[in-house]
């Protein structure tokens, strides 16, 4: 399985890119990056270290509940270059090709106990922290995982990085957390770290990179980086354990990316729009677990904080036995139903929930579901419509199932799988609450221009719009996508190129070693 796989190291770009004109854009630009390292370091690197970004095909907000989401690494990347530096105490100079970016260094200091963690200087983005901090991040995570307690034999390498990235930033496709994998990858790399590592504890160490952030992700952005193959979608699935299986997207069919140019900052609204939907779907577990009389499960009773807070895939499984279904399908509608029963009771599926409210109905007392559901991440909210939560949920999972079989079958229909992206969309903006009016307009706008389906992607309340669109229709679909929306006016071609493009499903990321020249 790809997740038990080690960290790749290429030799040639065409084992990275998909396409031939990828190929031959990127060697341009990789050669350029060793240049510009050696002007700005004195020497060459001797590793580049390449993340995908990813765009989510289909299954949004539902990959922390632990249900089966479909990305794909994307062409554009977050590439590091890499040179090892002796210094004591350890020190990481970071710098960008782009002068917008300031430079930066930081000291790696030890901790001063047992229990302490190592110091990188980490500030937080709500807290005014800048882009070098999803750099210190990755590296405190890994500090704290291989360099911990003393049980090291040598101090953490000092390190030069140069990042040229090419993903659009805040446009849903994951620029950040390509930005931790590649980062947790250069520490391995830097310290001799990889053996034995797997594409799997890189993910795991980007998640956790990510929380010390303050955003609660479910892990598919860094999965779909990690994970990726080339020309496939990827069915991911979490529950019980990570598994990522290769899916094939039915021939005759591009997937176009198109950026809707609105204000996307997951991390600074985390506590009234990411945050919360993690929240609300956590307690509609738990009010379901509770109607289910679930109870006295072993997984639950009696326990309080990380140990008792259940996802709902988790509550599922433990409810599937008392109902008779065949597939997940249905399950997910029988799971719908009692969704009416118990969310949306009396008028609570308009006005949603009140926190007494839920803690009355989940049979546990105020501190204990206040210390599991409402304490562990940074909410602001007073009001939680749990019904339409889950009822998405569910859904989505619904039309996940449904398009991986379309996918599967011998005789895929298109038609039905664009319809399944523009249900999705409806359901992100009715029930999950997390588009924006700038999406909903390029979603329109991508729908009467002719794409099979469209849909916001990404983690919501801004970001890029993708389409299924069919092959022979994709250069006049980009063209009339360019003219016609509004906030494109004034771009020039190389932004206008980075708003609105196709994309080939990519290969996942890896370490190139810098021999010469790099070559297709």
């Amino acid at each position: 399985m790809a997740a038990q796989l080690p960290i790749p190291f290429f030799s040639s770009l065409s084992e990275i890119y998909p396409s031939d004109s990828a190929v031959l854009r990127e060697g341009k630009r990789w050669n350029d990056l060793v240049v510009s390292f050696q002007a700005r370091y004195g020497s060459r690197p001797t590793h580049i270290i390449r993340a995908p970004g990813r765009v989510n095909i289909l299954g949004e907000h539902i990959d922390y509940s632990l249900f089966p989401v479909l990305p794909a690494a994307i062409e554009q990347d977050i590439l590091l270059a890499l040179r090892v530096i002796p210094t004591s105490p350890p020190t990481v100079k970071l710098a960008n090709v782009e002068s917008k970016f300031k430079p930066t260094a930081f000291e790696l200091t030890p901790p001063e106990s047992s229990t302490a963690e190592w110091q990188v200087d980490f500030v937080s983005p709500k807290h005014g922290g800048g882009w070098d901090n999803y750099v210190k991040v990755a590296i405190a995570e890994c500090l704290q995982r291989y360099f911990k307690d003393g049980s090291y034999s040598k101090e953490p390498v000092g390190m030069e990085l140069l990042m040229d990235g090419d993903i659009p930033a805040g446009a849903g496709l994951s620029s950040s957390a390509a930005f931790v994998v590649s980062s947790v990858i250069v520490f391995l790399v830097a310290n001799g770290l990889t053996e034995g590592v797997s594409k799997g504890d890189v993910v795991r160490l980007a998640m956790d990179s990510e929380h010390r952030m303050g955003l609660q992700t479910g892990g598919m952005d860094q999965a779909a980086s990690a994970l990726s193959l080339s020309n496939a979608l990827l069915h991911l699935s979490f529950h019980p354990t990570l598994l990522p299986e290769p899916l094939p997207l039915p021939a005759g069919v591009s997937v176009v990316i198109t950026n809707s140019l609105a204000p996307h900052a997951l991390t600074n609204s985390a506590p009234e729009h990411y945050n919360l939907r993690v929240v609300e779907t956590l307690c509609a577990a738990r009010l379901l677990l509770h109607a289910w009389g679930l109870d006295e499960h072993p997984r639950v009773r009696g326990k309080i904080g990380s140990e008792a807070r259940i996802w709902l895939r988790e509550v599922l499984d433990l409810w599937v036995g008392e109902v008779n279904a065949d597939n997940d399908i249905e399950v997910y509608t029988k799971a719908l139903e009692d969704v009416q029963k118990y969310l949306a009771a009396g008028d609570k599926g308009e006005r949603g929930w009140t926190r007494e409210e839920m803690i009355q109905a989940s049979g546990m007392s105020v501190e204990d579901f206040t210390l599991t559901y409402l304490d562990f991440i940074e909410i602001r909210a007073e009001t939680f419509y749990l019904a339409q939560r889950s009822q998405h949920a569910f859904t989505e999972s619904i039309r996940v199932s449904k398009f991986t079989a379309i996918c599967r079958s011998p005789t895929p229909s298109l038609e039905t799988l664009g319809q399944l992206l523009d249900e999705s969309h409806s359901s992100c903006k009715y029930l999950n609450d997390c588009t924006v009016p700038q999406t909903d307009e390029l979603q329109q706008l991508c729908k009467s221009q002719g794409a099979l389906g469209s849909r916001q992607t990404g983690g919501g309340w801004g970001g890029a719009v993708i389409s299924l669109v069919k092959i022979q229709e994709q250069e006049k679909f980009l063209k009339a996508i360019k003219s016609n929306y509004g906030a494109y006016k004034g771009l020039s071609d190389v932004k206008l190129n980075q708003a609105a493009f196709a994309t080939l499903p990519g290969n996942g990321a890896g370490v190139y070693v810098i021999d010469g020249d790099i070559e297709g």
